[in-house]
C-alpha cells in the first residue's frame, strides 16, 4: 500500500537492501518494512550446497575416463558475490536473472578444469586409481581458487565416487586383469613347485652332507686306527731291531766265545801233538819189539790173548789146531 511492503528472510539468507547504491541494510534471518519504488533487495542464500557432478575427461594415452563426484560449498561473503552476480529478488523473493544458477556452474566449471588438468598427465590405468590423491589435491586447488574467492565461495568439501573408462575399454581391461590374475595364479603355483623342488633339493643336500660327513668320519676314524696301528707296527719294529741288536751281540759275543774256545781247543790240540810228536822222536831209537813189549805190558789178559792170535795170522804163520778151553772163550766174551 503506497509502495511499503514487508520481507522476512529466514536464518539460511543474507538479505541486503540497497538504496540509490548502497547497502542499508543486512544480515541473516531479518525482516523490515522498505518503500518498493526506491529499495532493491539481494538475497543470498548462505547454507551449503551439493553439486554433484559427472566429467567426461580424457587421460594421457587418449582414453575416455568418467569422473563422477561430488563439491560441497557455501557463500562465506555475500556482499561480494552480489557484486559479481544478480540475486536481485522482487517483493515476491523471486530472482530477477539466472545469475544465482550461473553460481553453480562455475564452481563446477572449476572442478572440472581441476579435473581436466590432472587427468590428462595420467595414463588410464594411473587415473582409475588416483582418486585419494586427485581428492588432496583438488581441495587445495579449490582453497586457493581466485575466481571462487572473488565470487565469495567458499568449498567445504569435496569428494570423488568413481573414476570408470568407457564399458569397451572396461571389458579389455577386465580381461586384461583376468589375464594378470591368472597368470599370477600359474606364477604361484610355479613358485610353490619350485619352493617345494628347491626345500626337497635341500633335503637331498642335507641328507648327502651328513652321509659325506659319515664318510669324513668313518675315514677319520679308520685314518686314526692306522695311525695307531702303524705307531705300533713302529714301536714293534723297534722292540724288534734292539731284539736283533740285542740277538747280534749275543751271537757276536758267542762267536767271539766260540773263536776263543776254537784257538784254545787248537792251542791244546797243538800242544797235544806236539807232545806225541816229542814223545814219537824219543821213541825213534828204541827198537821195535822193545816198544810192543812195553805196550804190552800195560794191556789187560784179554788184548793179550786178541794181540796173540793175530801174531798167529801173520808173517806166514801156518796153524794147524787150535783148541779154546770153554772157560777161556767165556771169559774172552765177558
Amino acid at each position: 500500500m503506497f509502495g511499503i511492503n514487508y520481507i522476512k528472510s529466514d536464518p539460511s539468507t543474507h538479505l541486503i537492501q540497497y538504496q540509490k547504491g548502497r547497502a542499508v541494510k543486512q544480515g541473516v534471518g531479518m525482516s523490515f518494512y522498505y518503500f518498493g519504488p526506491k529499495t532493491s533487495l539481494v538475497a543470498v542464500p548462505v547454507t551449503s550446497k551439493e553439486l554433484p557432478f559427472a566429467f567426461r575427461l580424457q587421460s594421457e594415452d587418449f582414453q575416455r575416463v568418467t569422473v563422477q563426484g561430488q563439491v560441497t560449498y557455501r557463500i562465506s561473503d555475500a556482499e561480494a558475490v552480489s557484486k559479481m552476480l544478480n540475486f536481485t529478488i522482487d517483493k515476491k523473493g523471486k530472482y530477477l536473472s539466472e545469475d544465482p544458477q550461473k553460481l553453480d556452474e562455475r564452481v563446477l566449471r572449476s572442478v572440472q578444469v581441476l579435473l581436466r588438468d590432472n587427468i590428462q598427465q595420467q595414463q588410464l590405468k594411473a587415473s582409475l586409481s588416483m582418486a585419494p590423491k586427485l581428492v588432496k589435491e583438488l581441495d587445495t586447488a579449490l582453497q586457493s581458487n581466485k575466481a571462487l574467492a572473488d565470487l565469495g565461495v567458499t568449498i567445504v568439501d569435496v569428494s570423488i565416487v568413481a573414476i570408470s573408462p568407457t564399458p569397451e575399454t572396461e571389458k579389455a581391461l577386465e580381461a586384461e586383469i583376468r589375464e594378470q590374475l591368472l597368470k599370477e595364479a600359474d606364477d604361484a603355483i610355479y613358485e610353490r613347485r619350485l619352493a617345494s623342488i628347491d626345500q626337497e633339493k635341500r633335503v637331498k643336500e642335507s641328507e648327502l652332507e651328513t652321509e659325506v660327513a659319515m664318510q669324513r668320519k668313518e675315514q677319520e676314524i679308520q685314518e686314526t686306527k692306522i695311525e695307531a696301528e702303524r705307531a705300533v707296527m713302529k714301536k714293534r719294529n723297534v722292540l724288534n731291531e734292539e731284539n736283533m741288536q740285542a740277538a747280534i751281540a749275543e751271537e757276536e759275543q758267542r762267536q767271539s766265545l766260540i773263536e776263543l774256545e776254537t784257538g784254545n781247543e787248537k792251542a791244546k790240540a797243538d800242544t797235544s801233538a806236539y807232545s806225541i810228536e816229542k814223545q814219537l822222536k824219543a821213541y825213534d831209537s828204541v827198537p821195535a819189539e822193545v816198544l810192543k813189549a812195553l805196550a804190552m805190558s800195560k794191556m789187560a789178559p784179554a788184548q793179550l790173548i786178541a794181540q796173540s792170535f793175530e801174531n798167529l795170522t801173520q808173517e806166514g804163520n801156518k796153524v794147524g789146531n787150535l783148541n779154546i778151553s770153554p772157560e777161556l772163550l767165556q771169559s774172552l766174551i765177558k
